[in-house]
């Protein structure tokens, strides 16, 4: 991987001065200077100071509202936890006895719970973890000569990125995911076959990442199969309504701890659940889901159009057959939302880093120029639920006053 872009002092002393200002104009302003470290050290204390200032009200489990305020419930109710009651679910978790799915969070609530009781604390450490993987991740994108401060690559670093900080809000998927999209570059991209271990974690975070482990080690054991992918790939968009019955039929061939999340994942409460949208802007919400997905799979046919140049491409020869497998498992499970539409996300980083190293400033420029208007649904959604978790005094509070104010 290249080396940081070389920068003044100037530079740094101005985001420096910006940070103590606002982290967040201090973040902004260092979107132009992407490519240096020391505009990743702002990226990185901007999430840091966003979990810090992360604010939810205390939900229980059942209550319908933001995913963060179940989590929060949860911190404070974990003072109660004894070690032995820890310790006992640790066994049954490392041992698939009934029991938690993943003990990530169980793990977080349970050491942070003997040191504080500050909610605050617990979401600036979540953000630490999925702020690190996530701009290891990003590195390697800025990190490529074809990537410039202009439009097209910020179109690329959005797509990239789409699994934003905001999603410490879901904190055990999207940690992991950020973790296994690390994973599959260094050993789909880099070659480097011992970040299998890296991708070996990823359960402890979400139980639905032992489905991303078979297909990370199907797809790496099979990745010379290119064409039977590609029919895959085409079939998985048409079939996709038959993976419900499919799931419901063969669930009792699962692990026991897996089976039960495929059936509350599968359950028509659950999907029904997810689905539901307000009313008001159902139908505009369901036009740009699709359009989202059928974007995203036309992006992936123009590789397979041009997998000619993709596969004599060192960077991305191996990459590419690895997504076409991922999008067609995407595909598939689509219509039960705890699964495709969250999986989904992984691919994003693979299109855009692909796109990068392929098309910038050869070909499609007008497609990639469409991404904004497709996702003009999801950018509404963002700033709505980012406007439900921080104060608005964020955007131009100092450091200084974020620790007084949450700490």
């Amino acid at each position: 991987m290249k080396n940081w872009l070389q920068e003044k002092k100037i530079d740094i002393k101005q985001k420096v001065i910006l940070f103590l200002v606002s982290p967040f104009l201090s973040f902004v302003y260092s979107l132009t200077r992407i490519k240096t470290k020391s505009s990743y050290v702002v990226f990185y204390m901007f999430f840091i100071f966003f979990g810090l200032a992360f604010t939810v009200e205390s939900g229980r489990p059942n209550d319908e509202g933001l995913d963060g305020s179940s989590y929060r419930y949860d911190f404070e109710q974990s003072k109660n936890m004894s070690s032995h009651t820890y310790l006992t679910g640790l066994y049954e978790y490392l041992t698939f006895k009934e029991g938690a799915k993943d003990y990530y969070f169980v793990t977080s609530t349970f050491l942070l719970s003997r040191i504080t009781n500050n909610y605050h604390i617990l979401f600036m450490v979540f953000a630490i973890i999925f702020g690190y993987f996530s701009l290891k991740s990003l590195k390697i994108l800025t990190s490529e000569p074809n990537f410039t401060t202009s439009l097209s690559c910020f179109i690329l670093v959005y797509l990239f990125m789409s699994n934003q900080i905001f999603n410490i809000n879901g904190v055990r998927f999207w940690t992991a995911a950020w973790i296994g999209v690390y994973a599959i570059f260094q050993i789909f991209r880099n070659g480097n076959n011992k970040y299998f271990l890296l991708a070996a974690i990823t359960p402890f975070f979400h139980a639905a990442f032992w489905i991303y482990l078979v297909i990370v080690g199907g797809a790496f054991f099979y990745k010379r199969h290119y064409k039977i992918w590609v029919v895959l790939f085409v079939a998985s968009f048409f079939v996709s309504n038959i993976s419900v019955d499919f799931v419901t039929r063969y669930i009792d061939l699962l692990p026991t701890f897996i089976a039960r999340s495929a059936q509350t994942y599968t359950s028509a409460e659950h999907i029904e659940e997810v689905n539901k949208v307000g009313s008001g802007f159902y139908w505009v919400a369901q036009i740009f889901k699709y359009s989202v997905r059928i974007y995203l799979n036309l992006l992936v046919w123009l590789f397979i159009r041009n997998s000619k140049t993709i596969f004599k491409n060192p960077k991305s020869n191996a990459l590419f057959p690895f997504l076409l497998v991922w999008m067609s498992f995407v595909n598939f499970t689509m219509p039960i939302p705890s699964v495709g539409n969250r999986f989904v996300m992984l691919a994003y980083p693979m299109i855009a880093y692909i796109w990068l190293v392929n098309f910038k400033g050869v070909k499609y420029e007008k497609v990639l120029y469409a991404m904004p208007f497709v996702f003009l649904f999801s950018f509404y959604n963002q700033l709505k639920l980012y406007l439900m978790v921080i104060d608005f005094s964020f955007l131009y509070s100092s450091p200084f006053y974020l620790v007084y104010k949450y700490l």
